[in-house]
């Protein structure tokens, strides 16, 4: 049952309880002491609770016009636990409860101000990669500057291992966005390494800064043909930079049809590649080897998920008790710097609850099973 397994539903409802306790033992004295202001200790903390199990709920599935109602939720959250910090602050003199509540909203909305603004410098860093793409220098110039460089690109190798059977995760050691490549450059390095697929997680209108078309910028579409040409099958799943898939179950079924895909044609080595090289593909990579272990692993399928594996305990990395983390753990062996992102990790361990829940993944089997195929370039919104 998700309900007991998601991190943010857990902490939601751990909240909520704290939350209700305080407003119950609030409520005689608020009853006894009718001051304007100490009402608001009675009327705000239910709302709260509203709006905070539906910022849980909807965060991981933001489709539509559900895409800015998590923020929301979260500004909304923050301004009443400030006002309820606040009120107990002014009331401390009159019981040892507003010692409590004060204590209680003041952790609150520290903890509330650290994920708004860690959204926000996702989202201002997502702004500024798309500005520097929109500045790119002409192809022209990127062609002089590659006469002038013999370019051999050297990669970092993930292997994931399961029942005797091997899949390999190729990405650059260094940026793509920090280096000019044309087409025979990069098909020649793929080959190299015998990778017959890419997947890309960049957004649609900034595929890369490699020098594949004669225009100005690249363009995604000419370079899934280019690629095509090349015999190398190139898929992409959009992600905004350092941030997170819009729809988890989405998500989940795309990487579950790359396995299956792979599994039936006899391939295990894929290339993966955005922007920066570092969060999407770190995040990418651990829910990758998650997956895979418990599509390959029967012992896996029924394994259960322990206590310490239901918190996010960020930014503590517990490798020895938490499968999430020995993941995480993993990448940053070979890529230090491949999943910092608090969002990114949290996301990962959501990741992993419904890995663990088995009505939802009977339903993400079943839908990958049907809805996906690496045959066509298709683009997953």
């Amino acid at each position: 049952m998700l309900f007991v397994r998601s991190p943010s539903i857990i902490f939601a409802f751990t909240c909520s309880i704290v939350s209700i306790s305080l407003t119950i033992l609030s409520f005689d004295i608020v009853h006894t002491h009718p001051q304007q202001q100490s009402q608001l200790l009675i009327i705000l903390p239910p709302l709260n609770i509203i709006f905070l199990f539906l910022s849980a709920l909807i965060w991981t599935e933001r489709h539509f016009r559900l895409t800015y109602v998590p923020t929301i939720c979260l500004f909304i959250l923050l301004t009443s636990s400030l006002a309820l910090t606040i009120i107990s602050y002014l009331l401390l003199s009159t019981s040892i409860i507003f010692y409590l509540n004060f204590i209680f909203y003041l952790f609150f909305s520290i903890l509330l101000s650290f994920i708004i603004l860690t959204i926000i410098i996702s989202f201002f860093c997502s702004l500024l990669t798309m500005y520097r793409y929109q500045n790119m220098p002409p192809v022209e110039q990127q062609n002089n500057q590659l006469l002038n460089n013999d370019v051999i690109c050297q990669f970092d190798k993930f292997t994931l291992k399961s029942n005797e059977k091997e899949f390999f995760l190729f990405v650059s050691k260094l940026p793509f966005d920090s280096m000019t490549y044309d087409m025979n450059i990069i098909t020649n390095n793929l080959n190299r390494i015998e990778v017959d697929t890419i997947l890309i997680l960049n957004e649609m209108n900034k595929s890369s800064n490699m020098n594949m078309t004669n225009d100005n910028h690249s363009n995604i579409y000419s370079y899934s043909m280019q690629m095509t040409q090349a015999n190398i099958e190139h898929i992409i799943y959009p992600i905004n930079s350092r941030y997170i898939p819009k729809s988890i179950s989405d998500y989940m079924q795309f990487l579950y049809a790359i396995i299956l895909n792979f599994n039936q044609f006899n391939r295990n080595r894929l290339f993966i590649h955005c922007a920066g090289d570092m969060g999407r593909i770190g995040m990418t990579i651990v829910c990758f080897e998650l997956l895979y272990e418990l599509i390959m692993d029967e012992n896996q399928q029924q394994s259960k998920q322990n206590l310490i594996e239901r918190v996010c305990h960020y930014p503590l990395l517990l490798d020895h008790c938490c499968r999430v983390c020995k993941a995480i753990s993993n990448v940053r062996k070979i890529r230090p710097r491949g999943i910092n992102n608090p969002l990114q990790i949290l996301y990962v361990h959501e990741f992993y609850a419904r890995l663990k829940t088995a009505s939802y993944m009977q339903q993400i089997k079943h839908i990958a099973n049907q809805k996906f195929t690496m045959s066509n370039f298709e683009e997953i919104q």
